[in-house]
């Protein structure tokens, strides 16, 4: 796997945990303001350009198409390396 891969799994992680704070204090009435600085620039330290940008990113929808890539691509490597190993059994 390339670490680009990596890196965008990782980033979208991060997205859909700050959607996740997100929806659980806007659910209870605090406004984006409130979320974002008391619980968001603390631990992330994004900018508030950025945390929009994240709230609008389909970080779930992306992650699974993802998830599915490298698991498709796992598979192919899997029957290629078994056919290289039949080859040397024999």
């Amino acid at each position: 796997m390339s670490k680009g891969k990596y890196n965008r799994r990782n980033f979208l992680l991060r997205v859909r945990d700050i959607q996740r704070i997100y929806t659980e204090y806007h659910d209870r009435g605090y406004s984006d303001t409130y979320i974002y600085k008391t619980h968001i620039y603390p631990t992330y330290k994004i900018g508030r350009t950025t945390f929009y940008n994240y709230l609008a990113t389909p970080a779930d929808r992306d992650l699974k198409e993802l998830d599915e890539r490298l698991q498709r691509e796992k598979e192919l490597q899997k029957r290629q390396l078994s056919m290289f190993e039949k080859e040397n059994q024999f």
